[in-house]
């Protein structure tokens, strides 16, 4: 999945402006995206290039068309320690009724081991069922920002994790948004990874521009889940980290604790062990809420900076 650097602090905050407020939850379903990973996970491993990814490409697009949005695909090839393999990028397009664009995004591949069957219930499933969740709450079209809904290919090493091996699909779309002059339009991006967990617990990313951070963290108490947004942080490598390289502000909401200690994370990340019963709908559902409101909150923040 992806590297940790040595960083850990606590974070003490206040952030009072342009805050999110939430009259209630929302419409995602946290039941029909487990439905969704039941679906996903019956296809295998899904490393990029396979017939399981090609499987799992499918699953998306049509979920997401059945959802109303438009769908764009990104097809490249990546230069990887197995060699050259074909990669998809997958885009849902909620169209906003202003200019600008946030990205939310996953990984959707699993990583590729040769001795045990990977089908990674939490670490890809669970995002890409989430995503296509959220794909049917938001809609086809919102007041606010254009959302693209990004499934990224390739997130994972295929052998050692370093900045040639890993996080393939994200280096692709900076690299394309940086070539088209686009990357000024991007107003923020939120990644989402392994927030399946149980034992939900979302780590603070200290890397990420205040302002973003705190409306999500603040969103999460106004919604009662408080305590699933953890006060410290860890610097992960993820696919936020090549659009915050280019100058996009980037958040990272992921649970790096899977199943609520190190003893229990050692034993389920990567590994066959990452299986379904250890995701639960309500990790989905909570993370559903405080996103949908979070993607509200950065439009009235965006809309307040501009009229300063």
């Amino acid at each position: 999945m992806f590297r940790i650097l040595p960083c850990l602090f606590l974070i003490a905050f206040v952030f009072t402006a342009c805050k999110a407020e939430p009259s209630s939850h929302s419409t995602f379903d946290g039941d029909r995206a487990y439905t969704d990973l039941e679906r996903i996970i019956a296809i295998g491993p899904r490393v990029a290039g396979t017939e399981g990814s090609k499987k799992s490409q499918a699953f998306i697009t049509n979920g997401l068309k059945e959802a109303g949005l438009e769908v764009q695909e990104h097809p490249f090839s990546a230069f990887t320690p197995m060699g050259v393999r074909s990669m998809n990028n997958i885009v849902g397009v909620v169209k906003g009724t202003k200019p600008g664009t946030i990205i939310l995004s996953n990984h959707y591949d699993t990583k590729y081991f040769r001795d045990i069957t990977f089908v990674g219930a939490n670490d890809g499933g669970s995002t890409t069922a989430w995503m296509l969740e959220m794909a049917r709450t938001l809609g086809p079209e919102r007041e606010g920002y254009t959302i693209w809904l990004v499934f990224f290919d390739g997130e994972e090493a295929f052998k050692n994790w370093t900045v040639t091996d890993s996080l393939y699909g994200s280096r692709e779309m900076a690299m394309q948004l940086r070539s088209k002059k686009k990357l000024s339009t991007i107003k923020a991006q939120i990644n989402v990874d392994m927030i399946g967990d149980c034992d939900l617990a979302v780590q603070r990313d200290p890397n990420a521009p205040s302002w973003l951070r705190d409306l999500v963290w603040d969103t999460g108490k106004e919604l009662g889940y408080g305590d699933k947004f953890l006060p410290r942080g860890q610097d992960v490598q993820d696919d936020h980290i090549p659009l915050r390289k280019a100058g996009v502000d980037t958040l990272n909401l992921i649970d790096f604790s899977y199943g609520g200690n190190k003893i229990a994370h050692d034993f389920n990340w990567h590994t066959v062990n990452d299986t379904i019963d250890k995701v639960c709908a309500q990790s989905l559902k909570t993370m559903g809420d405080v996103v949908y409101h979070s993607l509200i909150a950065i439009d009235t923040y965006e809309q307040d900076k501009t009229e300063e």
